[in-house]
């Protein structure tokens, strides 16, 4: 068993939400920001000093009034502390049970003080268990340091990727905005263009069939001249065939005459 689970300097699960963002130990005066963070009072001050806002250490949002005390969390925090101290004050030996007033440098383990004199410790390094719990204390905050400071670039990292993550949306939203007003006005384009285009052709098939009605026209205009032409022609034609007719046939005679006197009549 470690020192450090000996003298209670890991969190645990309840310790944790009990612990201050800012040194990482149990809340001492802890006040309530807006944003629902709390801090050790101290400990905010200290952070504002260091800073031209008062802003959130977590969230960073910026606090405009003095935060109250959080009693509720002050309250909670001062019984976890005696709790844990009673604890500490109860732990007995297991072989004398008497109260662990030492640390044995050497078995890394707390001891009491028939321990201490037993075979078992002969020229063992002790310390008083206090003394050794802030030694080891100390050390693991150190420990924890460049731990801490990787959390805050790993944070700065994750703040910077969520920007350029929001700013890739925004970029594909405002490009895909562009893309759909692009098409419309291609669609515009194309739609004005079929219609021009209809417009052409229709205006194109009525001049051509304007001119095919006039050919047409004309056409039908020059074959009633020429039949007009053959009604002047045909009789003089016909009136000479009944003649020769006549002269050489006799039986005839008085039926081609009443004829050609029909067609003189006319």
């Amino acid at each position: 068993m470690g020192p450090c689970l000996l003298f209670g300097l890991c969190p645990a699960g309840s310790e944790e939400d009990l612990c201050c963002p800012v040194c990482q130990e149990v809340f001492r005066d802890p006040v309530l920001l807006s944003c629902s963070h709390s801090f050790c009072e101290h400990c905010l001050k200290r952070w504002w000093r260091e800073r031209p806002t008062h802003e959130c250490p977590v969230c960073k949002e910026i606090s405009v009034y003095d935060p109250p005390l959080n009693r509720a969390l002050k309250n909670l925090c001062e019984s976890f502390l005696q709790e844990r101290d009673q604890r500490a004050s109860e732990a007995l030996c297991s072989l004398h049970s008497e109260k662990h007033k030492l640390f044995c440098l050497d078995h890394q383990q707390p001891v009491c003080v028939v321990c201490r004199d037993s075979e078992k410790h002969t020229n063992h390094r002790f310390r008083p268990i206090d003394e050794a719990a802030q030694q080891y204390k100390k050390e693991l905050q150190e420990t924890l340091e460049p731990l801490k400071k990787k959390l805050k670039v790993c944070k700065r990292v994750q703040v910077k990727f969520d920007q350029t993550a929001e700013h890739i949306k925004v970029q594909a939203r405002h490009t895909e905005r562009q893309i759909k007003e692009q098409f419309k006005k291609l669609h515009q384009f194309l739609a004005k263009e079929e219609e021009a285009r209809l417009a052409a052709l229709r205006e194109e098939e009525e001049q051509k069939s304007g001119m095919m009605k006039e050919k047409m026209e004309a056409l039908i205009e020059a074959v009633k001249l020429q039949l007009s032409s053959c009604c002047l022609v045909v009789p003089k034609l016909f009136v000479s065939l009944l003649v020769s007719l006549f002269l050489s046939v006799s039986a005839v005679h008085l039926f081609t005459w009443k004829i050609i006197s029909l067609f003189l009549t006319e």
